[in-house]
């Protein structure tokens, strides 16, 4: 029989007609209770907020790093349904509610069977709840009476009023209870089952399906056994409602429930404790671009190598990727339930003197100022710049140096050297404008002790300095964040970081230069061995790593190059595998140059030391002097009237009719005179004056500095064990006071006499220097 409408309209109709006041009561009760429902509605409106916050800190791939419980204690991972399995979601609907998408909020069909069932056993055999009316029940709860489940259900019709169906469902993922302190499916996956909730079983997702309606009886931690046969029923209700296939879920039944120790997730978790400390209140759920399996690896890498060092030291790394800024792996201490260690205090973010990791930068600016090439002559001799007089880490001296070695030895009298030249202020200046912060001490402007690591930065801001090398010398601010804005900004020119790049390449490493495994490496100590750094950088990745103690205490005898770099070295090695080497940029160009002058040698010129530089822009700039005061030129070039056999040189004034030749000669900077052999010092290089002239002088060549009281090489032996070392008198000859006597590199006396005195055995190097450069040492053994 077809249904007709228009004789139901009708017939309702005729009855409308028959009993007009039956249909005026109906229609009256009707707008009333319509009427009722919307002020109630007003007066107790229901929403799908939740009550209390909780953040989760997530990696990239989703895997939660750190949770931050609401203020009950309580832990949530907020998902949506899409982040869910479908497995689980076909399990739920399947065993809580079918009708899910097609009822109004009350399924009225399983309210009557219910019923029905009650009536009959007396007893509750199946419940009459849809998803919608649990999530009421989370929403506001009600007493398990009859009102209560009348109140329940207008809720839930409430619900369906102002909510779509995956929102109510996000709800109930998110918030339905799991036993202890765990709500909502994705939290109890990862507490209970070890992963997250989008890579579940069909075994493992009917047990999360059933586990809310008894989460303390059935948890699997603690009753597997009940949890288990809770799970089969959800299985075999399944299997009955053809969701899933007989054999579906005989291989589901197949695996067993094991206890899974319960713990909460904690990688990261400084990053996170920070992430968490910026977010606003509402915040569910903050991403980061974080490597999980990186991270896993190097905080495991971190502990390892944490358990070889003394008590109290702790360690931190970052891994950021070169071409986003992204931040793979954050660990800001050796292990953060490691009170003994400091594990809660964050060193990635700590303020620490850098040491000599700002160097590269140094180097690089003098660069791109056209001071200096890969291998320009600069000296690692005892210079005063006013008052400040820097030392040298190994506290001796090296002489005449190139600047390629003078950086990748971190030498520190040459890197002043160029800070000098370059300019305090300009290198300030170019360090903050490229994101790189620096904390000055109170009351100090920008110094010439900024190029030893003299202000306070972080590990971050250096990761961020370091990128530049790798990124032709722009830098990139680490990202900790999906969404976080890139942000670059220029320190180098493409030219000058891939000069010191090339630099800081260790040279026993360049037979591995095709391998894609090279890495540039910087190492860096701050004073009083309280920090110990080591950087490194190659075309996609920069690495920082900080090894001391967040106290600020010293650590005798650890230095970047012995305790940080072994973990940086180790850290490269878990990277993804990639390309290692930056192209050498079209600005960059090799080409022989000559010392002392540092001019560019043309094909088949003679050459006294010959080297092999990397030219910026073609430019091979002249030798520095000692400091940007010294007058210059630092290489004199003279010409001077000799005997054609070059063998004597001819003085003015002198009338011997010797036949005249003029020949021009090169002399090395006055300061790097002591250094040097015989034959290129002044004595050695400019020739005697003619025999028929001795009567004549000139002043050619000044009276060389020399120490007297002690001879070069000798060997002191300590014979009186009660007085000790004898001393000596030592005093200076030659040159122009005043002079400065340096003891291993320590400035030790002023004058031209000084009492040299040996407190401990070893080889000490003694020297002193005039007001013009002009330097004498001496090396004794001391026993």
């Amino acid at each position: 029989m077809l249904f007709n409408r228009s004789a139901v309209a009708q017939r309702i109709k005729a009855l409308g007609a028959r009993f007009p006041k039956a249909f005026f009561i109906l229609g009256l009760f009707m707008a009333s209770f319509l009427s009722a429902a919307l002020v109630l509605d007003h007066l107790y409106p229901v929403d799908l907020a939740p009550r209390t916050r909780t953040c989760v800190v997530l990696a990239g791939d989703g895997t939660p790093l750190r949770a931050f419980a609401d203020p009950n204690g309580v832990w949530r991972y907020p998902v949506t349904p899409e982040q869910v399995s479908p497995l689980y979601v076909e399990a739920l609907l399947g065993y809580e509610d079918r009708w899910f998408y097609a009822h109004p909020g009350i399924n009225p069909v399983a309210m009557v069977r219910a019923a029905w069932q009650w009536a009959a056993s007396g007893r509750i055999v199946s419940g009459g709840s849809t998803l919608t009316m649990q999530v009421a029940r989370l929403r506001r709860p009600v007493p398990r009476t009859l009102v209560g489940k009348c109140l329940q259900m207008a809720t839930a019709l409430q619900l369906e009023w102002h909510f779509t169906k995956p929102e109510i469902l996000t709800y109930y993922l998110n918030h339905a209870p799991f036993g202890g302190t765990f709500d909502g499916v994705q939290a109890a996956s990862h507490a209970y089952l070890g992963h997250g909730a989008d890579d579940l079983t069909r075994a493992e997702a009917a047990l999360l399906a059933v586990m809310p309606q008894a989460p303390s009886r059935f948890r699997p931690d603690r009753y597997p056994e009940a949890a288990e046969k809770a799970r089969n029923k959800c299985l075999d209700r399944l299997r009955g409602f053809g969701t899933w296939s007989p054999l579906e879920v005989a291989e589901a039944k197949e695996e067993k429930v094991v206890p899974w120790p319960v713990e909460a997730s904690m990688a990261a978790p400084l990053l996170a404790r920070r992430l968490h400390a910026r977010a606003s209140g509402g915040t569910a759920r903050v991403e980061t671009l974080i490597d999980f399996s990186l991270q896993e690896a190097m905080e495991q890498l971190v502990r390892d190598y944490a358990a070889g060092l003394p008590p109290h030291v702790s360690v931190a790394v970052l891994a950021m990727e070169n071409a986003t800024g992204a931040v793979k792996a954050y660990v800001g201490s050796s292990d953060f339930f490691n009170e003994e260690r400091f594990g809660h205090v964050d060193m990635v973010r700590a303020l620490r003197s850098p040491g000599s990791t700002v160097k590269p930068f140094v180097f690089g600016m003098a660069l791109d100022q056209g001071l200096i090439c890969s291998q320009s002559l600069l000296m690692d001799v005892p210079i005063h710049f006013g008052d400040y007089q820097p030392v040298n880490f190994h506290r001796s001296f090296s002489g005449p140096v190139s600047s390629a070695s003078a950086l990748f030895h971190s030498l520190n009298l040459p890197a002043v050297q160029l800070m000098d030249h370059v300019g305090p202020r300009f290198f300030y200046a170019g360090m903050v404008n490229s994101g790189f912060h620096i904390k000055l001490p109170a009351g100090a402007v920008p110094n010439l002790s900024m190029a030893l690591g003299g202000f306070a930065t972080s590990l971050e801001d250096l990761v961020l300095a370091f990128s530049s090398l790798g990124r032709g010398g722009k830098t990139i601010k680490p990202r900790l964040v999906r969404g976080a804005p890139v942000e670059e900004a220029e320190l180098l020119s493409e030219g000058a970081a891939w000069i010191i790049q090339d630099m800081l390449i260790p040279p026993r490493a360049r037979q591995i230069r095709d391998t894609g495994a090279l890495f540039a490496v910087k190492t860096g100590t701050s004073y009083g061995f309280r920090d110990a750094w080591s950087l490194g950088v190659d075309r996609d990745y920069t690495v920082g790593v900080w090894v001391g103690r967040p106290d600020g205490a010293p650590v005798p005898g650890h230095y970047g190059a012995q305790t940080a770099t072994p973990l940086l070295k180790l850290a490269f090695q878990l990277l993804p595998r990639h390309t290692g080497l930056v192209p050498r940029p079209d600005s960059v160009t090799e080409a022989a140059i000559c010392w002392p002058e540092g001019k560019a040698v043309a094909s088949g010129e003679s050459c006294g030391q010959p080297r092999t530089a990397w030219l910026l822009d073609r430019t091979a700039p002249p030798t520095l002097t000692a400091t940007r005061e010294t007058p210059g030129p630092a290489v004199t070039t003279l010409e001077l009237p000799v005997t054609p056999d070059g063998r004597y040189r001819i003085p003015a004034g002198c009338t011997s009719g010797e036949p005249v030749v003029r020949k021009r000669f090169t002399l090395w900077p006055v300061a790097l005179e002591s250094w040097l052999e015989p034959s290129r010092r002044r004595s050695g290089i400019i020739p005697p004056r003619l025999p028929a002239c001795a009567g004549i002088t000139d002043s050619v060549i000044d009276e060389p500095v020399r120490i007297k009281g002690i001879e070069d090489g000798e060997i002191i032996m300590r014979k009186d064990t009660e007085r000790g070392y004898p001393s000596f008198d030592l005093r200076v000859e030659g040159g122009n006071g005043p002079w400065y006597w340096f003891e291993n590199s320590v400035p030790a006396g002023q004058g031209a006499t000084w009492s040299f005195r040996p407190t401990h055995g070893g080889r000490y190097q003694v020297l002193v220097v005039d007001q013009s450069g002009a330097v004498d040492q001496i090396a004794v053994e001391v026993y």
